[in-house]
């Protein structure tokens, strides 16, 4: 027997996305895989809160425009000074020609920016009025601003790849109950947020030789179930079944293997990259989410046996920074890696500058860990997306209380192997892409104007990436018609 403590550390909420929301999933065995568990990998990261977009990419100059000005004018406090935005100066405002910079603490994804691997896309919104955390999650997870349809958009889009191919299982969200993210027809995704945590689900006392047989009868009665019965008894019976095929694979994937992301998880200094050399743990949640995404990556051990996973989501939170959002510390004060040694990871003060810290150091990490297997980079792409941006001008009395509410429109990232590196379909155009919205000329609500609706972002992830058809692609946007952006490009 095994009590239900044991069998949720087995399925570990994965899902047959279209009938079971937490618990289950629907796996099979590594060696066979369907065609849509072969190809490119992508990467989501979620940014949960809203993140400020105008403390991510900062005007350094008007231009023709005047952000800079404004910036200044409206974030006394909070605003970064343009004398530490040298270091992380990227390109121009496409609309303005304004020069514009990363946050400062961002220079993991400034040196990617320089290599041509990140596409910064501008100005980026859902048309979501309402500005509540979860509406505005629920429109991104769907790509649907009017909320009519219940699916999410990468269910719909692996209900396409994985068509006819009932057994496929090609994605996996990193986190304990799966997101609408995933939900739809035909998209069987994994979710759990450690690989600790898979394991069959007998007594701890059982011998290998009584675990055998059970797996053998556990998988006998779902086989069974799963052609006969009620759909929902079919669903749980190919759910259980897989659970058989696939756990054992997915307990064996190895995340020692991301020398770099657990240098920076642990305050080490023994990958390529210089991530952990500051001396202190770090022990944050993106991080150790990419680490279990690389370790799937290279597959099940030993000899790298590809598991089929190729679409995932990773989050890190904290990014609702109504107050006490942070003033910068100047770094010729105090170091990057002072401020990561300071008080426990940057103190209590700079809270939006630690998270910027905390998304350049994992991602980069990540990317350098897919460099230094030799391959994945070539065929992996990471995005990013929040729910909605920040408001232009800070709250509170210019002090340390001050921070931002809910906005619009914000930056997302692209990061991917450029022509030179590319091995799948398309590759990344490193650069500056959509307008940065006029801080001086807000919408009636004060708050930033959209420049790129969120869909044309999706749609060229959808149609060049992962590459299905534009009529497709239109599909799976509900109709949305596709305006090419050209951060991916043949």
């Amino acid at each position: 027997m095994f009590n239900r403590r044991q069998f949720v550390k087995a399925s570990m909420a994965a899902s047959a996305a279209s009938a079971f929301p937490s618990i289950w999933w629907r796996a099979r065995q590594a060696s066979a895989l369907e065609p849509c568990e072969t190809g490119v990998n992508l990467v989501i990261v979620q940014l949960e809160g809203g993140n400020d977009g105008v403390n991510t990419v900062i005007p350094m100059s008007n231009g023709t425009g005047m952000n800079y000005s404004t910036y200044t004018t409206l974030r006394p406090y909070i605003g970064i000074p343009v004398s530490e935005l040298g270091p992380t100066q990227v390109g121009n405002d496409p609309l303005h020609s304004g020069q514009l910079a990363l946050h400062p603490h961002m220079v993991g994804l400034k040196s990617l920016y320089n290599s041509g691997n990140l596409a910064v896309i501008l100005g980026v919104h859902s048309l979501d009025t309402s500005l509540s955390h979860e509406i505005a999650e629920l429109i991104w997870y769907r790509a649907d601003p009017a909320l009519t349809v219940g699916t999410g958009w990468m269910g719909r889009t692996i209900g396409q790849l994985c068509a006819g191919q009932q057994a496929a299982v090609a994605a996996v969200d990193t986190q304990s109950e799966l997101t609408p993210l995933f939900a739809g027809p035909n998209a069987s995704v994994l979710a759990f947020d450690d690989l600790g945590d898979l394991g069959f689900p007998v007594q701890d006392t059982f011998g290998s030789m009584e675990t055998g047989d059970y797996k053998a009868a556990f998988g006998t009665i779902h086989n069974n179930a799963a052609t006969t019965g009620t759909t929902m008894i079919q669903a749980i019976g190919a759910a259980g079944a897989a659970t058989v095929a696939k756990v054992d694979a997915y307990a064996t994937a190895n995340e020692d293997l991301a020398v770099n992301l657990n240098d920076l998880i642990n305050g080490d200094a023994n990958g390529s990259g210089g991530f952990g050399v500051v001396g202190f743990p770090q022990r944050f949640e993106l991080a150790r989410g990419l680490r279990t995404v690389f370790a799937l990556m290279k597959g099940a051990q030993p000899g790298n046996v590809p598991l089929g996973c190729r679409i995932f989501r990773v989050r890190i939170g904290g990014f609702d920074s109504h107050s006490e959002q942070g003033n910068h510390i100047p770094l010729a004060t105090k170091s990057i890696a002072e401020k990561v040694m300071d008080n426990n990871d940057f103190g209590e003060l700079e809270f939006h500058g630690r998270l910027m810290h905390r998304v350049s150091s994992a991602i980069s990490a990540f990317w350098q860990d897919c460099v230094d297997d030799g391959a994945l980079y070539k065929n992996t792409v990471i995005m990013t997306f929040s729910e909605f941006g920040r408001r232009i001008e800070e709250n509170g009395n210019a002090n340390q209380n001050s921070g931002t509410d809910h906005g619009t429109a914000a930056p997302m990232f692209v990061i991917g192997p450029n022509a030179v590196q590319s091995l799948g379909p398309t590759h990344v155009v490193g650069g500056m892409y959509g307008a940065y919205p006029e801080l001086d000329q807000p919408d009636d609500d004060g708050n930033l104007v959209i420049q790129l609706d969120f869909r044309d972002f999706y749609a060229e992830i959808i149609n060049r990436w992962l590459g299905l058809s534009a009529p497709t692609t239109q599909s799976i946007l509900n109709g949305w018609s596709y305006t090419p952006q050209g951060f991916l490009v043949p």
